[in-house]
């Protein structure tokens, strides 16, 4: 049965795993670091960022890159295939969209932090890319052929990277951060402080504030 990547999205994985690597990093977190320094005016650091951004994240890359590693050029086939690829990025971009609603309506972000750059640029960019990428990239590497010890051990290493993700948002939520500041784009930059603590990543960044102090 023959596979191909889909058309632009599948160019990265096309290339072998340190273009895949370079290309995941580049839309998280490394789009989300410069769109934190260029339009946010902060570094996006561990007392306002997200573990599963900062450390999280990275290791999809890794898991990404393991993947097409695994996959040795060939194109994806079966369950890692463009159509369950495409299916991917759907329920993720869908995902993104539900889970934007629900924060906002819940309180955990106010209206201003759910339209701040990095937030518009982690749902609607970061979870299709990602899903389509790590599903093709991931499931491919799960399912590539061989049997060997280093065989073996890349596929554990694979699943480990995707787990501590799934464990770091789950941290997330339990314990939040800022993630994103209020944002004015009229002005394009943050909303001046104090920052009322409207929302619950609000009101963890007041507290947070006053440990640092």
């Amino acid at each position: 049965m023959s596979g191909f990547y889909l058309p632009w999205l599948g160019v990265p994985l096309e290339h072998g795993p340190w273009v895949a690597a370079a290309a995941t990093f580049a839309v998280t977190p490394g789009a989300l670091w410069l769109l934190a320094l260029v339009l946010e005016r902060r570094l996006m650091g561990v007392r306002s960022g997200f573990v599963a951004v900062l450390l999280g994240d990275p290791l999809l890359t890794a898991a990404v890159a393991l993947g097409v590693a695994r996959m040795q050029g060939r194109a994806p086939t079966g369950p890692a295939g463009p159509w369950f690829g495409l299916a991917s990025l759907g329920v993720w971009l869908g995902f993104g969209l539900v889970q934007w609603r629900a924060e906002l309506r819940a309180g955990f972000f106010t209206r201003e932090q759910a339209l701040a750059p990095t937030k518009i640029w982690h749902q609607l960019a970061v979870y299709p890319l990602l899903g389509y990428w790590l599903w093709t990239a991931g499931i491919g590497g799960l399912t590539a052929p061989g049997s060997g010890p280093a065989d073996f051990a890349t596929r554990v290493l694979i699943v480990v990277c995707v787990g501590c993700w799934v464990v770091s948002n789950g941290y997330d939520r339990l314990r939040p951060k800022l993630g994103h500041p209020p944002y004015d784009w009229r002005r394009l930059r943050p909303l001046q402080q104090p920052w009322p603590g409207a929302s619950v990543t609000l009101r963890a960044y007041q507290q947070d504030e006053r440990v640092g102090s």
